[in-house]
This record gives C-alpha cells, sequence and structure tokens, in this order.
C-alpha cells in the first residue's frame, strides 16, 4: 500500500469525520452567538446524523487510512448520529419555563382612572428571525428593538392598564421585549417562555402581561397538543392587583396555520379554566380561531362573551362575573409593529366612583382646557344650530360647560318640556324608591295600585316595576297611535292596565307611555307622595335644579314618562348626575349600582325598528350604537335630548320645538355630534380627568 494512498484514505476519513464534528456540534454552539430560526435548526438536525452516517461510513470503507484518523472518523460520526435526538430530547424536555416578574414602579404616563380597566391585547410578532427572511441574522440586525419602540410609544399613546403580549421575544443580542418596555414605560410585568431557548438557539418567544398594577402569582399552563419540540403553545395566568378589584387574567397563544391544533388546544385552556375553584374574569389572546369555531362556541357557551369578532385575537370576559361592562372596544391597528392588529378594551369596574368637584353650578371652560378641538366643535354647533326647530345645545367635558348655544328664540332661564326624555329622569326616581325600600323591582305593581285590584288576568298581574322599565310589561302599547285615545280616557292607570295583553311580560319590548304612567303611579303610591314631591325631595334639591313643571293626569298622578319641564341647564346635571355614575357634591345621591345597570341592555327582549339613532334599551336609557363607544340617551319628542358620553367624559343637552323631526333630521343631529362635538375630543384616548381651577 502507498504512502500516497495511506494519505488520501486518513485525509477522505478525517474530512468525514471533520464534517460530522461540526454539524453536530453546530446545534450546540449556534445560540450562543447567534438567532437560529428552527427550520435552520431542523436542517441540522438531519444533516448532522446524515455526516455521522458518512463519516462512520469513511471509517469503514477507507481502511488504509491511519487507524487513529478512522477512530476518530467513526467517534466523531457516531457523536454526530447521536446528537441530534439528544439535542431533540432536551428541547421536548424543557420544563415550562417558570414565570418570570420584571418591573415594580407605576407608570407616570397617565393617571388610570379609578373605576376603569383599559386593556390591550396585541401578538408583538417577533419576525423570527428577520424581516429578510434570512436564517441566521449575522450582517445586519433585526427591526425587532425598532418595533419594541414604536410598541412602547403606541403603548404610552393607548394609555392601556394592562397590556397582554404574544411573541414576546428574547434574544442572544437584543434581550428581551419584557425588559425594555418595562423599562420605558415603568409598568409592572411577567413573562413566560414557550417556544425556543436562548442557550441552544438564541432565540426565545412567549407570553407577557404588563400592568400599572402589582402582579401576583403567575402561573404557566403548558397546552396540549404540541406540534412539534420548537412550537409549543402555553397560558400565562396572574392576578392584577387593582387597587379596588383584584382580578386574574390569562394570556394565551395558540398554534397558527392549523386550526385543527389550536381547537384542541383551545379545549385544554377551558378544561383548565372550568377545573378551577374562581375562573378568570378575562381571556385575552391571539387564539389563532376564527370567531365561529366550535371550540371558541364552546367557551362562549360556558359563560364567556367575546367581545370583540371579526380577528384571530380574542378577549373575553366573563358574563357570569356581575358588573363588568364593556364601554368600548375597537381593532388595533399597529401595522409597525405586529402583522395583524390587536384589541383595545374599556371596561366599567363595578366598584364606586371616584369623587366629583362639583361646586353647586356650572362652571365654564373654554375648548382647549379641556381638550377639544375649539375649531372643529364651532363647526359642529354651527351646523347643529342650522337643523330646523333645534332650539339650543349645550355641551359639558370633564364637568365643566363649554358651550351654550340657543336659536329661534329660545332662553336658557326657562323650563323647557322634556317630552319622553321624562322617562329616564323616572327611572333615577325608581332607583331612589327601591334604594329606599319602598319597590322591589320584581314586585308586582297589582298589589300596589287600587287599579289592580280589578284585574282578573294573572297575566296581568303578573307585571312588575322591571317589565315598566324595560318596556316589557306585554301589554298594548299606548304611544304612538294610540296616545291621543289613551290621553282622553278618564283614568289613565285604568286604561292603560286595560290594554289587551299581547305578549307574556318579560318577551316582548313594546314602548308605551302608558307603562311608565304605571310606574309613576306605583312609585307615588308606594311614597306615599306626589311623584313630582318624591323627585324634588330626594334629587331635584340635592342637585340644585331650579324651577320644574310636570304634568298630571285627572287623577293628580303626574305623566312618569312624559311632559316634565326643566331648563337646560338642570337638564345637563341629570346628564352629569349619570356620568358621574350617580356621585355628587361628594355624595352617593344615586347608587352607582342602579346607574351602570339602567344603561345597558336589560334583556333578552330589545327593542326592534326604532331607527339607527338606537343601539338597545336599558331602564328607560336608549342605549347608542357602538360606534358612539358606550354613549346612552335620554330621548324625547321633537328633539329632546339628554345625551352621556362616559368614554368622552361629555354631556350634550338639545332641545327644539315639540314637532316631529323624522328619522334623517336624528341621523344628521346624531352624526355631527359623533363627528364634531364628541369628535372634537383632541386625544381621544385620553384618561378622564377633571379640570383644576
Amino acid at each position: 500500500m502507498s504512502v500516497l494512498t495511506r494519505n488520501l484514505s486518513s485525509f477522505l476519513a478525517s474530512a468525514a469525520g471533520a464534517i460530522a464534528g461540526a454539524l453536530g456540534s453546530l446545534p450546540w454552539l449556534a445560540g450562543s452567538f447567534t438567532v437560529v430560526q428552527p427550520d435552520l435548526a431542523r436542517l441540522l438536525l438531519i444533516a448532522a446524523p446524515a455526516a455521522g452516517a458518512a463519516a462512520v461510513l469513511a471509517a469503514l470503507v477507507f481502511r488504509q487510512g491511519h487507524p487513529p484518523v478512522r477512530i476518530a472518523a467513526a467517534v466523531l460520526g457516531l457523536l454526530a448520529v447521536a446528537s441530534s435526538p439528544a439535542f431533540t430530547r432536551i428541547l421536548a424536555d424543557q420544563a415550562p419555563a417558570e414565570p418570570r416578574l420584571a418591573g415594580g414602579s407605576a407608570s407616570t404616563t397617565a393617571a388610570p382612572t379609578a373605576d376603569r380597566l383599559r386593556i390591550l391585547q396585541l401578538n408583538a410578532w417577533h419576525g423570527y428571525p428577520d424581516p429578510g427572511g434570512r436564517l441566521v441574522v449575522q450582517d445586519s440586525p433585526s427591526d425587532r428593538l425598532v418595533r419594541a419602540g414604536r410598541l412602547a410609544a403606541e403603548v404610552s399613546r393607548l394609555q392601556p392598564d394592562v397590556v397582554v403580549l404574544q411573541e414576546s421575544w428574547c434574544t442572544v443580542g437584543e434581550g428581551c421585549l419584557a425588559d425594555r418596555l418595562v423599562e420605558e414605560l415603568g409598568f409592572h410585568a411577567v413573562y413566560a417562555r414557550a417556544n425556543g431557548s436562548l442557550r441552544w438557539l438564541g432565540f426565545e418567544e412567549g407570553s407577557a402581561i404588563l400592568s400599572r398594577f402589582p402582579i401576583d402569582d403567575p402561573k404557566v399552563w403548558r397546552l396540549a397538543p404540541d406540534r412539534d419540540a420548537f412550537e409549543r403553545r402555553i397560558a400565562l395566568t396572574a392576578r392584577i392587583d387593582h387597587p379596588e378589584l383584584a382580578f386574574e387574567l390569562v394570556g394565551v397563544h395558540l398554534a397558527n396555520g392549523d386550526a385543527d391544533l389550536a381547537g384542541a388546544q383551545a379545549a385544554d385552556l377551558l378544561e383548565r379554566i372550568l377545573a378551577r375553584l374562581e375562573r378568570p374574569v378575562l381571556i385575552a389572546g391571539d387564539l389563532n380561531l376564527p370567531g365561529d369555531h366550535p371550540a371558541l362556541v364552546r367557551i362562549r357557551e360556558a359563560g364567556y362573551r367575546d367581545l370583540l369578532e371579526g380577528g384571530i385575537d380574542h378577549v373575553l370576559l366573563d358574563a357570569r362575573n356581575p358588573g363588568w361592562w364593556p364601554l368600548w372596544m375597537e381593532w388595533a391597528e399597529a401595522d409597525s409593529i405586529s402583522d395583524h392588529p390587536g384589541i383595545l378594551v374599556e371596561l366599567q369596574l363595578p366598584v364606586p366612583p371616584g369623587d366629583d368637584d362639583w361646586s353647586g353650578d356650572w362652571r365654564s371652560a373654554t375648548p382647549a382646557e379641556v381638550g377639544l378641538d375649539s375649531e372643529r366643535l364651532e363647526e359642529a354647533l354651527e351646523r347643529i344650530g342650522e337643523l330646523d326647530g333645534l332650539q339650543g345645545i349645550l355641551v359639558a367635558r370633564h364637568g365643566r360647560l363649554v358651550a351654550e348655544r340657543y336659536f329661534r328664540g329660545a332662553a336658557g332661564h326657562r323650563p323647557h318640556n322634556l317630552k319622553s326624555a321624562s322617562k329616564s329622569v323616572l327611572s333615577a326616581l325608581a332607583g331612589l324608591a327601591i334604594e329606599q325600600e319602598l319597590l322591589d323591582l320584581d314586585q308586582e305593581i297589582a298589589a300596589v295600585l287600587p287599579e289592580g285590584r280589578e284585574l282578573d288576568d294573572p297575566a296581568k298581574r303578573a307585571i312588575t316595576v322591571r317589565h315598566l322599565l324595560t318596556m316589557t310589561s306585554g301589554l298594548e302599547s299606548t304611544s304612538f297611535g294610540n296616545y291621543g285615545s289613551w290621553v282622553a280616557s278618564r283614568n289613565w292607570v285604568r286604561a292603560a292596565l286595560n290594554r289587551p295583553l299581547q305578549a307574556e311580560p318579560g318577551t316582548r319590548f313594546s314602548y308605551s307611555t302608558g307603562g311608565t304612567h304605571l310606574l309613576s303611579a306605583t312609585l307615588s303610591r308606594a311614597a306615599g307622595r306626589s311623584t313630582h314631591d318624591f323627585a324634588r325631595r330626594h334629587l331635584f334639591d340635592p342637585l340644585g335644579i331650579g324651577p320644574s313643571a310636570w304634568a298630571r293626569d285627572r287623577q293628580g298622578i303626574h305623566v312618569g314618562g312624559n311632559n316634565l319641564s326643566m331648563r337646560p341647564r338642570d337638564m345637563l346635571k341629570f346628564g352629569q348626575l349619570y356620568l358621574n355614575r350617580g356621585r355628587w357634591g361628594g355624595e352617593q345621591l344615586l347608587p352607582w349600582q342602579w346607574v351602570d345597570q339602567s344603561t345597558r341592555p336589560a334583556g333578552l327582549a330589545a327593542p326592534r325598528g326604532r331607527g339607527r339613532i338606537y343601539g338597545g334599551y336599558g331602564y328607560l336609557w336608549w342605549l347608542r350604537g357602538p360606534r358612539e363607544r358606550g354613549a346612552y340617551i335620554a330621548s324625547g319628542y321633537g328633539g329632546q335630548y339628554i345625551y352621556v358620553s362616559p368614554t368622552e367624559d361629555m354631556v350634550v343637552v338639545v332641545i327644539s320645538t315639540e314637532i316631529s323631526k323624522g328619522r334623517g333630521w336624528r341621523g344628521e343631529l346624531f352624526g355631527t355630534i359623533r363627528e364634531g362635538v364628541a369628535g372634537s375630543v383632541i386625544d381621544r384616548y385620553e384618561r378622564s380627568t377633571r379640570v383644576v381651577d
């Protein structure tokens, strides 16, 4: 055997061994200095055993080589063959990462509103490994740090209290997204790894929860089944120590690109939630499932409400948790941060409102002082003033009077007929009577009214205070075409009760002023005084409402659902009372629970065919549609309105002539209020603040 043959065989065997050794060790070393994309890792894990087998084969084939070289090649080959299953096993056996807390100081970007909670759900999109699609990032940095800065700026702009992030990343060269956000925003945070390995791949990603409030008791649930060792899904749970109401939140990211796998993981998530003694109030995450997927349907059937449908991100609220209510929700467009929009939700919490600073009468402020665009507001007021028959508009924001305009001979010192907006005042009186235990929501009115003893229909005798408040008594309406004959009757209470029953009480909405007249009669009988006297003593006098008048029927009962007159500024006060959730002058004048309950959908029997200005019905309050972010109105014939917008911290009063205006007129009015008056808010994400004199 020639020396040349021996050397060539040794070279080939050593080359095969070197290649096997390099490929076998590369998965173990690459993550220490760069980001390794899973597809590259998978390629290496295939190449390493192939190279190892080739090295072993070379050691056997090239027998002419030096024995030590052949032995070394065979050993390196065997190690390379074994390296792939060992590496995969290590990744597969990684225990779910213990959640890591960070932060500890409160943010100074905005003062949270104590009785509300704003949540941002967003997939931070790690762009693995970089936007250019390269497998290893070496020559140029990724844009993750740029997007991290944009995310911090976006959080500062949107001013959420809690941020739930998926694909929250960490890399060997760039640190961790959650830590960077904590440093820039001052939030508390918790992070848990789901996929990857800083040690082996130079990259990991998982879920993070950031909060203005302290975070406690974080836990990680590993969701099954896994796609493979490189892609797992987790749910991160934590308790948010809100100063008024601690609650539990779950952040979750399910498998993408495979609805069946994501559905199975969602089923595992639901099983874990239902096994708990106390259910999380909120589930927020990138579920990668449409709203009609069976897995999400089962979550809704378990009592969770999907707050904003139409995407793959979801925020689900436990509907069985009393008092939590979404004021508004919207898609958070984040093109410069993520590859799909997030969700921004503001919730009203079931806690008492903060104190007010009411001084006893209206104090004025310029639009700029309360964060309004003066030119846009002025244009809106001019357009509204041009509407036929409109006599006045008043606007208050942050508890200050911003605009007061009168037209066509109207004046602010004269009481104005609210028409059916009187019903919302009656709702407040009913709440006060219930608080004083004079009435009960489920009390049958037949037991209170003398005319009720004449009823022989058990279904009519089952009509309750709640049915009257929600317009679901089942009695034929006395409004619209029936109004004239009803008011011409000798006894309005008896005439309303004698209307035919068209549906079982509580099953069908039917707008009827006769129903509110029955409520006024019931309240007056229970209180032992007239409805107007009860209003003056328990509502009008504490609010500082001046002269008022309220029409009566022939028996002296005030017309609960109509013909209350008060000055426009006093109408504004009533709206401000509801905006303050019943608090006035440092006292809880009206129970906040009643205000909340009255201005939310009252039940399954919802109004139909009432035109586009309405979005539902509470306790004698009309609810606006979703475009107006939780606003509600007291509505009276001819264009008498008290418009309350908790989101914009605004009250608007409109008075008009007592002539029907039609849907087109109302649509133009409310479109201008939405786009021009409420739309004049400069920073629509500003947290509600009061003006300091």
